[in-house]
């Protein structure tokens, strides 16, 4: 009989280890809000001049945030790619892929393939695709490249699937870093017209809306 309740207290234990493990894993809503996000609206993006440059360490570097301005974007995801490896991974381990705008609103983002890889995003349609033009693709789609504000919105992110409905709102931003005698950098894009290297969002991620759930 001993043994026996000494089984069960162990599975308890191992149970509620787990439970515990588990929960502690995933994001906690701050806020609610049943509005419905629309992708169809163009992302607003407010320069700044003055605000104050953000600075934290990180296994030895020291990275400083240079925010350039406030931005805000709702889609429609696309695809979701994580990273694991590298410095850039050490402060962004996820890209977003969204589409918003009259790419969204046309519907014609249903007709590509889209993929994601080594910190870039890729499109391929065929040949019945009816608007071949990847100035129009690449205008009303983005690869984000996300450094979240706080270990909540960065569980958050990492736990959105393509077809999610999502609002990110932070920061564009230049970020520097800096460890002994090696230097980083890397800097967004502030366009949405651009294309090619250096064409993607950088965003210091304070605050995403995945349906009615905000995280911050």
């Amino acid at each position: 009989m001993e043994i026996f309740l000494r089984r069960i207290v162990f599975c308890f234990i191992l149970f509620f280890l787990f439970f515990l493990s588990f929960s502690c894993s995933k994001a906690v809503p701050t806020d609610y809000d049943s509005s419905e996000i629309d992708p169809s609206e163009e992302p607003l993006q407010e320069n700044v001049d003055n605000e104050p440059a953000i600075t934290f360490e990180k296994k030895g570097w020291t990275f400083t945030i240079t925010p350039r301005a406030k931005y805000r974007i709702s889609g429609k995801v696309l695809s979701v790619k994580s990273y694991h490896y590298g410095l850039n991974a050490l402060i962004s381990p996820v890209d977003i892929a969204l589409t918003f705008g009259e790419l969204y609103k046309s519907g014609l983002y249903e007709k590509i393939e889209w993929s994601q890889s080594q910190r870039w995003y890729w499109w391929k349609y065929g040949s019945s695709f009816p608007k071949k033009d990847d100035n129009f693709i690449a205008r009303w789609s983005s690869n984000n490249h996300i450094i979240p504000a706080t270990d909540n919105v960065k569980k958050a992110v990492k736990s959105i699937s393509g077809g999610d409905l999502v609002t990110l709102e932070g920061y564009l931003i230049y970020i520097d870093g800096k460890k002994e005698d090696q230097s980083f950098w890397w800097h967004s894009s502030l366009s949405r017209s651009d294309r090619g290297d250096g064409s993607c969002e950088v965003i210091y991620l304070k605050r995403i809306k995945i349906g009615e759930n905000i995280y911050e």
